[in-house]
């Protein structure tokens, strides 16, 4: 399966940012450190992997420090995320971490599928196939309408808009309720009290 920060890096790119070489050169700054992804279309993050278990808690940080402030220097807007593996940091390192940018702990990381909920906001969203291709209403050419007249008419007002369909909609109940001898009139704007 590889080490951790590798199975973080291979799901970077999986996700479709772009691996930058190392060691990491900014602002005339050479940085040491496990990782480095920017985001290409869906984000414009600096994407960071630190080993804490391999280079240590002060190396990490002390490199992510100096790449924040190479970024101010240089004037930029990308945003810094920083995804620690290995041991969560605590204390003065959390606080350090936590005042350049956003920290995701991902610990050993050895079950994809938890890895993928750990970097869950880095990732593009993922959203599931629907159920029953027929009430999938997205293309119009798949959508049919039941034989129903009541269907037809609520259609044909939503070409008007939504208070359109509300008044059909009013209209076919009030007949359904006349017709069953349960209406005996009253209010028939939809705003106020119907008698019944």
């Amino acid at each position: 399966m590889g080490l951790p920060a590798e199975r973080v890096a291979a799901l970077l790119v999986e996700a479709g940012y772009r691996r930058i070489d190392l060691p990491l050169e900014m602002a005339g700054l050479t940085f040491d450190i496990a990782g480095a992804f920017v985001g290409v279309g869906h984000s414009a993050d600096l994407v960071l992997i630190g080993d804490m278990a391999a280079d240590g808690e002060r190396k990490v940080v002390q490199q992510v420090e100096g790449i924040a402030r190479a970024l101010d220097v240089m004037r930029s807007h990308r945003p810094l995320s920083t995804i620690i593996v290995g041991p969560r940091p605590i204390g003065k390192a959390l606080e350090a971490l936590a005042q350049v940018g956003r920290i995701l702990s991902v610990d050993e990381a050895l079950d994809p599928a938890e890895l993928r909920d750990q970097l869950a906001v880095l990732l593009p969203l993922e959203l599931p196939a629907t159920l029953l291709a027929n009430r999938d209403l997205g293309g119009e050419d798949a959508f049919a309408l039941p034989d129903d007249p009541l269907a037809g008419a609520l259609m044909e007002a939503s070409n008007f808009g939504e208070e359109a369909v509300r008044e059909c909609f009013h209209n076919a109940l009030i007949a359904a309720l006349a017709n069953n001898g349960n209406y005996e009139g009253g209010d028939t704007d939809g705003l106020g009290e119907v008698d019944g």
